[in-house]
């Protein structure tokens, strides 16, 4: 009898421990767990009669391919949990990375549980998403800034919402395809697309570089001297420090003269009234960093000539 009231004591303890210990886990921080799909997420070809995703403007990219981000306080875990998943899967897929930062991040995440009011009756909106800051350069529209705001719990496996909102930030448009991850309404089976992946990876192939180009030119002549206005503009993606350009008079040089940082996006614009060039002097040629100075996007856009027309 008293072997039997043993075990019975022992198997009640066991199953105490164990509801314990089930009880401690359940309450212990939570950390984000990295995506980590059981079977491919991408959809590896275009369903025939589907238009693709085009971004808001051609050849959308952050700066770099390393984005921060940052979260509002009120994103509980889950959510944060959601968006690191979808960063992962993206982090996997293409040659972006992304690391969290408090201070100023690139891409600003925001929860709520109250949407805001859609225009289309029935319509279910999970959350918003899209740059908020841009840089509209002739090569690049560069993304300075980006905010999510996610509003519905996710209801699927993967991170559906969240790279939803991802993908409208990196600048990607819906698309009228109903199994890719941007189809305007939401569905589990959705994936992302593979087409994204290559623009993606197109457009990040550059590197972080300024490009100064020469825009507008104008000048004349009168007797042995010149003036001229010229606009210098860096359409590239990172800022040109100590740039310079340079003035040749029929192939002779004459001066430089020194432009400072240039920042990206920004211009310049260079006046200069009566400087001596020769009275044979016929044409002028301009060249953005003569010397080199600058390791640019394309080297081959730094010459502008001049043909002088003489005042009386």
């Amino acid at each position: 009898m008293a072997n039997i009231l043993n075990a019975v004591m022992i198997i009640l303890l066991l199953v105490l421990v164990t509801a314990a210990g089930y009880v401690i886990y359940d309450n212990l921080p939570r950390k984000a767990v990295p995506f980590a799909a059981v079977e491919p997420f991408v959809n590896k070809s275009l369903p025939v009669n589907y238009s693709k995703s085009i971004q808001f403007y051609p050849n959308m990219r952050f700066r770099n391919e390393r984005i921060s981000y940052g979260f509002e306080e009120r994103c509980n875990l889950e959510k944060r949990d959601n968006v690191i998943s979808a960063l992962a899967l993206l982090e996997n897929e293409t040659r972006l990375s992304f690391y969290e930062a408090s201070d100023n991040p690139e891409i600003n995440i925001a929860c709520s549980k109250l949407p805001p009011e859609s225009k289309n009756e029935g319509h279910f909106i999970a959350g918003e998403g899209g740059p908020t800051e841009i840089i509209n350069g002739s090569a690049y529209a560069i993304i300075l800034f980006g905010k999510i705001s996610l509003y519905r719990n996710e209801t699927c496996d993967n991170p559906n919402i969240a790279l939803h909102e991802i993908l409208h930030v990196l600048g990607f448009d819906h698309n009228d395809n109903p199994l890719s991850i941007l189809y305007p309404t939401l569905d589990c089976k959705q994936k992302l697309d593979d087409y994204m992946i290559d623009e993606i990876e197109r457009v990040y192939s550059a590197q972080t570089l300024p490009d100064l180009t020469i825009n507008k030119i104008e000048g004349n002549k009168s007797g042995k001297y010149a003036s001229f206005e010229i606009v210098i503009e860096n359409m590239g993606l990172a800022d040109a420090v100590n740039s310079s350009v340079s003035l040749f008079a029929d192939g002779r040089f004459v001066r430089d003269f020194a432009l400072d940082t240039i920042p990206l996006g920004a211009r310049k614009i260079l006046t200069v009234s009566n400087i001596n060039i020769g009275r044979r002097t016929e044409a002028l040629s301009f060249e953005v960093d003569a010397n080199n100075r600058i390791t640019e996007l394309q080297e081959d856009n730094n010459v502008r000539n001049l043909e002088l027309t003489a005042t009386s």
